[in-house]
Order: structure tokens, then sequence, then C-alpha cells
């Protein structure tokens, strides 16, 4: 499976100089791209890794994985002049289009802006971009965490893949992944907004408690994004508001 993998990835002109790095164990596979990521003589990357001990989130929540196989953890570099639309919604997007494709059901997942994969409610996905300015644009390292076998934690409110009837290797779903990833990044900014939407599902029909960076924390419905990932929000008051970097919290 690991061979097909990188037959897809040389086969694609987006990834075909990555060198795929896959380690045994490692504290963040972000961090570790982020180390180098600096350098003139660097190369892009993709790097998964069998055990995570100091994943992170947004916001510096942790991800990790405490057994090889239960989780799907990697991080990719990507180097863009411009763009629109967040680098990190469209992760998102193509994270929903290949797990639809391996067959979890629209109906019962949601992309949460601005790029959380929720299974009704319970978190499935999570991922992390981080970027920094290089001579020619703008450098990316994507990061992602997939739970594919159930968390032996009760107290974290997740679920995997396995529980919802998917039953798939790490191997297929970044092959599925990286492919459906190409097919939107090369889409015009509203053709991603529009993959965005097709796949939040539940997200516009539930109110979320909003915690924006030095505001108070509010409750609101999300009504649209705009085509540079904008979110717009509707009060208890009906004021709509314009968000760019907030964490909501699903009110169930």
């Amino acid at each position: 499976m690991r061979e097909q993998l990188i037959k897809t990835l040389q086969s694609i002109k987006l990834w075909e100089s990555h060198k795929l790095l896959w380690l045994s164990s490692t504290s963040s596979t972000n961090d570790d791209l982020k180390q180098i990521w600096r350098n003139e003589d660097f190369s892009p990357i993709i790097e998964v890794t069998d055990l995570q001990t100091n994943g992170k989130g947004q916001y510096n929540r942790k991800w990790a994985s405490s057994s090889i196989g239960q989780c799907l953890m990697f991080s990719f570099t990507i180097d863009i002049k411009e763009y629109e639309f967040p680098i990190s919604m469209i992760a998102g997007a193509a994270l929903a289009i290949a797990l639809e494709e391996l067959g979890l059901k629209t109906s019962d997942f949601w992309l949460k802006w601005p790029n959380d994969i929720w299974v009704n409610n319970k978190k499935l996905s999570g991922i992390l971009t981080e970027s920094t300015t290089i001579k020619n644009g703008i450098r990316s390292v994507v990061g992602i965490g997939i739970n594919i076998l159930p968390l032996q934690d009760d107290s974290v409110n997740a679920t995997s893949l396995e529980e919802n009837g998917i039953n798939t290797t790490r191997e297929e779903l970044l092959n599925v992944f990286f492919k459906s990833f190409d097919r939107v990044f090369n889409s015009s900014a509203s053709q991603q907004a529009y993959y965005w939407k097709k796949y939040a599902g539940q997200f516009f029909q539930r109110k979320f408690k909003v915690q924006a960076p030095n505001q108070p924390a509010y409750i609101a419905k999300a009504v649209s994004i705009k085509e540079d990932g904008r979110l717009i929000v509707k009060t208890s008051k009906e004021e709509e508001k314009e968000i760019i970097a907030a964490s909501l919290f699903p009110i169930v």
C-alpha cells in the first residue's frame, strides 16, 4: 500500500517533488517541518508518523496518539505565491471529499469552521496550518490528525472512522486525500468555497459559543462563509458579525 501511495504522489504535479518521510515516532510533525522551512535548500516534504507524543491543534490544544494505527497523523509543506481561500480550509474540504469517497455518509459528518471534521456531536479530525513568508511567497505547513480507531479516553469528545463503519488503512486514506487536495487546491476561490460549503452540512444548522481573541464570548449561528474564508454569523440579537479567527464550541 505504501508503494501505491508513492506512485500516486509521483503522478500528481503538486506532489511529485515532495519527499515522503514515515517515522516510527516524533514529538510533532508540524514542528519537525517548521525547523527547516526557512532553509534555502529546503525541499517539499510529507511527514507521517506512527506515534506523536506532543502534537498540537489550534490554540495549542494537544493531539497525540497512544498506539500505532490509532490515528493518522501527518504534515506537509506547500508553497504558494498568493491565495484567496485559506489553505487550512482547502485542506478541510479535501479531507471531507476523501472521507466521502471512503464511504462516510455526508449526512453524518460535517465541517466545523475553519477545518475540523465532526460526526454529529463528536470530533473526528483536526487540522492546524502554520505559515511563514519566504522569498517567493508563502510557505505553509499543514498538519492533520484523524482518528482511525476508537480513543481509549472517555474524557475526550471524539469519534473514529471505525466507530462509523469505515475500515481503512492510513496509506489508503493518504492516497485518497492527496488526490482530493490537488483537485480543490487547483480550483478557483469560488469553487473552493463551494466545496467547503457543500460539506458543511450540520454546521449551518447549529448554534455555537464563539470565543474570539480578546473578546467576550457570545452565542451565534453560522450564516455563510465568504470567498476569502471569513465566517458570517448571526448573534442572538440578530446582529451579523464577520469572523476572521475564533474558536467555535457547538451547543448540543
